[in-house]
């Protein structure tokens, strides 16, 4: 359990700070100088997922939403006998059939919030004006329960950020926009989405409403305090970059880009020599249907050696720089050297990557999708 936010260097210099719990981080620091001397943050970490209760057939479902606090270590609070992250409750599954067609998705995010703000009622007052409890160490705090990171799917972000399931929960950019290389985006601000939330609850037509593809809703987050809930929402790295920017969109670009096409990728992948850390796709990867985050992981270890030899140098430079933002997403802990690389510095594209852009082969490719997973 951490109660305060540290400061920690890999160097005696103080000059290469490390980031990996959250009170490492600078959001600790920020929110500790607004709230009163001697105050002990609780940051909350919400996480939601509609899951299917039945495989084959039958339509029932179940919507679990579940609560951890940034104060435990990562190491203790993802073990699941360590009871780290709890059950909060259920969110009703509902066919919503007294409504027509037209108003069902609507209603259905108004439904979401109405049960959030119940779920989360007690973190108002908590979070303004704090609550004295007894913590793990023995000691009494004064402690501020604030939200900080919300996990949940894609389809999900864009529910918790009020926006329509083909835009960036996160920024402003225009739906058609995403993935293009000379668009630079703003983040969406809580106090702007709100004023615009209001103003068309009270019958107006604001600009912005369309302008930031935005749903008509009362948002759970409106009422709870120091909360930027597009900062809080967290990358997910299985749907946006194993599946998203590798298996749906690099791997089919450079296949069209490899010389003999899938059936030359396919041949690859059979005689692969077989290693104990390697999986061997004995039958390609063409004719699998079916691909879990472990198979993409295991795909991305030997991908750029299968296109060796058969596609120009320069889309091996690109499948490279791919691969490597993907491993530096993976870093448990990040430095500043390590934030420091090209891949997350705001400068132009390196050359190895702007092939990227260019009209061959077929597929337009957009590298700049990663920048949704940063």
């Amino acid at each position: 359990m951490a109660y305060s936010p540290h400061r920690i260097y890999r160097d005696a210099g103080a000059m290469n700070r490390e980031y990996s719990e959250m009170w490492t981080g600078e959001w600790w620091w920020r929110l500790q100088a607004l709230l009163p001397d001697g105050a002990t943050i609780v940051p909350v970490i919400l996480s939601s997922d509609k899951t299917n209760l039945t495989r084959f057939s039958g339509d029932k479902q179940a919507w679990p939403v579940y609560l951890s606090i940034g104060n435990i270590s990562k190491s203790t609070r993802r073990k699941a006998n360590s009871r780290g992250m709890v059950l909060l409750g259920y969110i009703p599954v509902c066919k919503l059939d007294c409504f027509t067609k037209k108003r069902r998705s609507v209603e259905g995010y108004r439904f979401f919030h109405d049960c959030m703000k119940i779920l989360l009622a007690s973190l108002r007052e908590a979070g303004q004006n704090g609550v004295d409890v007894t913590c793990a160490d023995g000691f009494i705090c004064t402690i501020f329960p604030i939200l900080a990171a919300y996990i949940a799917d894609y389809p999900e972000q864009c529910l918790v950020a009020c926006c329509k399931e083909n835009s960036c929960p996160t920024c402003t950019v225009d739906p058609d926009d995403r993935g293009e290389f000379r668009v630079h985006s703003v983040l969406r601000d809580p106090e702007k989405t709100i004023d615009i939330l209001e103003d068309c609850a009270n019958g107006d037509a604001p600009e912005g409403f369309n302008d930031e593809s935005l749903r008509p809703v009362d948002p759970f987050w409106r009422d709870l305090p120091h909360c930027n809930i597009f900062a809080c929402i967290t990358p997910d790295l299985l749907h946006q970059l194993h599946k998203g920017l590798f298996k749906d969109h690099i791997v089919s670009w450079a296949t069209e880009a490899c010389n003999g096409g899938e059936e030359e990728i396919d041949e690859r992948f059979r005689t692969m020599s077989t290693h104990p850390s390697l999986r061997h796709f004995k039958k390609g990867i063409s004719v699998t249907t079916q691909w879990t985050g472990r198979e993409h992981k295991n795909m991305e270890k030997v991908f750029l050696g299968i296109l060796a030899g058969s596609t120009d140098a320069r889309v091996l430079q690109s499948v490279q720089g791919v691969l490597d933002f993907i491993y530096y997403a993976h870093f448990e802990t990040h430095t500043d050297r390590s934030l420091q690389m090209h891949f997350f510095l705001p400068k132009p594209i390196p050359s190895s990557l702007r092939f990227l852009l260019s009209p061959l082969p077929r597929r337009p490719p957009h590298p700049r999708r990663a920048k949704a997973a940063r």
